[in-house]
């Protein structure tokens, strides 16, 4: 069986189905299974709880070998597995692919086992559990090599590569891979969408015009073949690439395709993170207010699946509105969460971003020591994957702090001082980067400093610039209302649907490890609200009229309801995931 579809085979087979009769439809409904299971997880499943009465029944995860593997029962299941990993629904998902894996029959299904490893990384990926992602993808790769699948074997490898990607963005990574041969012609186009997302990732710190491009034709190369997560993923990419560049009009385009083609999906990581993307860019487009909405619902949504980059994403994203906002110490918080799970990941230049962003706010919040200490992150990972916007990023935190803290200057500074040291060193490297345009911040900070050592005529010369970029950025944010519209329509319309789309995935999720994802009762809520001003258990009691044992019953609710273990963690669990605001 094919491992991709062209979408004509996938509507011809679908066309043929009616026509058929016995094991003839039986094979046919499983193979429209597989080749959906992406393309509609949904109809998947209701396809292979129809063919399973002729396969022996539904999955049963304690049950023995049997005697003799069912004939198509590997491949319902494997389709199956993989359409409740990308639902969310992680023990069914995992139950359905040890059932393919007790019905596996290399005589009428030669490659189902090299395919059981792909569909494992895929779980492995959306449960947040990279070193089995990897580590299945070899499996895969060792079984197609043994088995001669040269197709599969070159896509196995291809995937290998792109998913190592994410931690280390480097082209020299993707040399040495081939593309698969003529015979399949799916394989090819599933190759080269793999390829080319890679490849956008390598650029994505250094040509952030050419990397938006190749990330939408990974996109359109992806949809070809029913690869509809990564369309998605490379679309979201795309809309951040774009917006990297200034083109707000284009990157709102990608946003909201993705969000439709994720709403549609119903997979929690995708709508949270097309969501996500939103409200980054309404927070560029000074829409803060709709920004911190859409964010708040983005990690309700992903609350509902385990920890992992998306969540991380939409946690510093919200961090980086509320700081816009005004509330340097509530995005702190959400940030700090963000680092952790990046660092977990291991995706050192987001890491490094995010270490960056880090900085400035403890910067704002009088934190020199752990602002410093950031920026020494940020800075040895820029040096290691030779990234030129990092460190224009670091030098643009060490100017603020230079200028606000009492600090050693650097060694070999010429500039009248260490904050205008790092500010030149900033507008320098920015200015070497193709797109980029320095902020009016800078320009103002430059006006203010030289003006600060006498040099009148070069601060006269910024203060021109700032005001230029000034107005141009007023100008980004008034000459973008179809891109502002779009989004706010967006925003709209996604106010409480995606919750809902995960509300039954959140039930199933472990409650010890994870919040639930269930809304909280008004009592509750009220509970919370004191908690987070501090007030003892009498003090809730007697503000609420209840008594003492019923606070710590409604406690113990919240508890497991936001996956916290303390009064602290509770509180800022439910700030972070959206059920109070952070001035509560």
């Amino acid at each position: 069986m094919l491992l991709f579809a062209s979408e004509d085979e996938v509507s011809a087979l679908d066309s043929a189905l009616s026509d058929l009769r016995g094991d003839q439809r039986v094979a046919a409904t499983v193979t429209l299974a597989w080749h959906l299971r992406q393309r509609d997880s949904m109809r998947t499943l209701r396809l292979v709880n129809s063919v399973m009465p002729h396969l022996g029944g539904a999955p049963s995860g304690a049950a023995a070998d049997p005697a003799a593997p069912v004939p198509h029962r590997a491949r319902a299941a494997l389709a199956a597995s993989e359409a409740k990993a990308l639902l969310g629904d992680f023990e069914s998902a995992e139950a359905w692919l040890s059932d393919a894996r007790r019905h596996l029959d290399p005589n009428s299904d030669g490659q189902a086992e090299g395919d059981a490893w792909l569909v494992e990384s895929l779980l492995a990926k959306t449960r947040g559990q990279r070193e089995r992602e990897l580590a299945v993808l070899e499996r895969a790769i060792e079984f197609y090599a043994a088995n001669g699948a040269p197709e599969r074997l070159s896509i196995a490898r291809m995937w290998a590569s792109y998913e190592r990607s994410f931690k280390q963005p480097e082209l020299e990574s993707l040399r040495g891979l081939d593309p698969p041969g003529q015979a399949w012609p799916e394989a090819g186009i599933a190759w080269d969408a793999l390829w080319s997302a890679a490849r956008a990732l390598s650029l994505s710190y250094r040509d952030p015009a050419t990397s938006a491009a190749v990330f939408e034709h990974a996109a359109d190369q992806a949809r070809q073949v029913g690869m509809v997560r990564l369309e998605i993923v490379a679309m979201i990419n795309s809309g951040a690439a774009r917006q990297g560049t200034g083109d707000l009009d284009m990157a709102s385009d990608c946003f909201d395709l993705a969000a439709a083609r994720a709403q549609a999906t119903g997979w929690p990581t995708m709508i949270g993170s097309a969501n996500t993307r939103v409200g980054e860019l309404l927070l560029t487009l000074g829409a803060l207010e709709e920004s911190r909405a859409i964010l708040s619902e983005a990690i309700l949504v992903l609350s509902a699946v385990p920890r992992g980059t998306y969540l991380a994403i939409a946690c510093a994203t919200l961090a980086q509105t509320l700081l816009a906002m005004g509330d340097s110490v509530g995005a702190l918080e959400p940030m700090k969460e963000a680092i952790a799970m990046f660092r977990e990941a291991g995706f050192s230049h987001t890491l490094a971003l995010n270490l960056i962003f880090q900085a400035r706010g403890l910067a704002a919040a009088g934190r020199a020591t752990e602002a410093i200490a950031a920026l020494d992150e940020a800075c040895e990972i820029a040096d290691r994957f030779d990234l030129a916007a990092l460190r224009v990023g670091v030098n643009d935190v060490l100017a603020e702090l230079h200028h606000r803290f009492e600090l050693p200057a650097p060694a070999g500074m010429t500039a009248p001082g260490a904050a205008l040291h790092f500010a030149e060193e900033a507008l320098s490297g920015g200015s070497a980067i193709e797109g980029w345009k320095a902020p009016a911040r800078l320009y103002s900070f430059l006006a203010e400093r030289w003006a600060e050592a006498g040099e009148h005529a070069r601060a006269y010369g910024y203060a021109r610039q700032a005001l230029q970029a000034k107005e141009q950025e007023s100008k980004q944010k008034m000459n973008y209302p179809l891109a502002l519209a779009r989004l706010r329509r967006r925003a709209t319309r996604n106010n409480g649907v995606a919750a809902e789309a995960t509300a039954a995935t959140a039930a199933r999720d472990d409650r010890q490890r994870r919040p639930s994802g269930e809304a909280l009762t008004p009592k509750e809520r009220s509970v919370l609200l004191l908690l987070a001003r501090n007030y003892s258990n009498k003090e809730i009691a007697k503000a609420i009229d209840m008594g003492e044992e019923t606070v710590k019953w409604h406690l113990k609710n919240l508890y497991n309801k936001l996956g916290a273990a303390s009064r602290k963690h509770a509180v800022t669990r439910a700030r972070t995931l959206g059920f109070i605001s952070f001035s509560d």
